[in-house]
């Protein structure tokens, strides 16, 4: 392994590797066993590398990480090649005056279902359908909600497909995943990723239930490869255009498009993932053909915050589009 410093490697995406090193350098330090997998997609091509502790450059490696929440924008793209073929419908009613497009983007006024035993290393793994349909007997929807994040409504998304393809959403999601997306490495973590997940300071891997209710929330995992295949076909499919338009003005830095997030003050659309040993974003700027993958097998989240893997992605799309303008056509 090499620490590159100083050396204005010029890679044919208008990027050097000395600047992602630059905004990768304050998370990667003294992270033992970190492997901080990043991939950016520009108009002259893709380009991958891996880093390690302390800034280590590593050979490049496909493993697979979780992805956590980015399993919502893989539901919503789903649920936009169902729409897309009239199966399906935003405006559909799931329950008690919430449609569906409420849930996809987190403004359905559900009240979020309450994570107990805590003392496993996924507390996700084990809620079934009878555990959320007796929650939602006994609590109130606030209809006048306007934006609350919620992996509730992502379960509720997945009995809802449930019902009307009458299939379980593992035979959905992991049918969609083969042969629309045609990702070979993406799966269900039933047994977790391949990669071992690092909380700072002890090890973790969630491995997933196969009758859990709130798989649509957080199960997948998936690489490097597939990520960026992924984010590729989010730029140039119109098929999922509409997870990337505005269905909800918010409060925040962001407005909501469909499971993705949308940066007010830019154009980069983005999906963030987490759970308690990885981290990661996708996000991309469709009209100047960027995009960004950044995979972490350790915990690290906060919006704004640029040292953590959802800001080195922002940090690498903002750099590529104030200092590639001349290269965009």
């Amino acid at each position: 392994m090499v620490f590159i410093r100083g050396k204005g490697i010029l890679m044919n995406n208008n990027i050097t590797q000395e600047k992602i090193l630059e905004f990768a350098y304050p998370y990667t330090t003294h992270k033992k066993n970190l492997l901080l997998s990043v991939g950016v997609i520009t108009p002259n091509g893709i380009e991958k590398m891996c880093i390690g502790e302390d800034g280590a450059v590593c050979d490049l490696t496909n493993h697979s990480y979780e992805i956590g929440s980015i399993t919502k924008s893989f539901v919503a793209s789903l649920v936009a090649s169902l729409v897309e073929r009239d199966i399906i419908h935003l405006s559909d009613e799931v329950l008690n005056g919430v449609m569906l497009y409420q849930l996809l983007t987190h403004s359905s006024g559900i009240e979020e279902y309450p994570i107990q035993n805590a003392i496993l290393d996924n507390p996700f793994s084990c809620i079934f359908k009878s555990d959320i349909d007796a929650h939602i007997e006994n609590v109130s929807i606030d209809h006048n909600q306007e934006w609350s994040y919620s992996n509730l409504g992502f379960a509720l998304i997945g009995t809802y497909l449930e019902r009307k393809l009458n299939r379980t959403f593992p035979e959905i999601l992991e049918e969609f995943i083969r042969d629309s997306l045609h990702l070979g490495n993406t799966r269900i973590g039933y047994s977790g990723a391949e990669l071992i997940g690092n909380t700072g300071t002890d090890t973790i891997r969630w491995c997933w239930d196969e009758e859990s209710v709130f798989l649509p929330a957080g199960c997948l995992v998936s690489t490097l490869s597939d990520m960026i295949s992924y984010v590729k076909l989010h730029m140039t499919d119109n098929v999922y255009s509409i997870c990337h338009d505005t269905h909800l003005i918010t409060g925040q830095p962001f407005d909501m498009g469909l499971a993705f997030m949308k940066q007010k003050e830019s154009d980069v659309v983005f999906c963030a993932g987490l759970t308690p040993g990885f981290s990661s974003v996708v996000g991309f700027d469709k009209d100047k053909r960027y995009g960004v993958v950044v995979l972490s097998n350790y915990c690290g989240f906060g919006y704004g915050n640029r040292d953590v893997p959802m800001g080195i992605g922002i940090s690498i799309l903002e750099h590529l589009s104030e200092n590639n303008q001349s290269s965009i056509h």
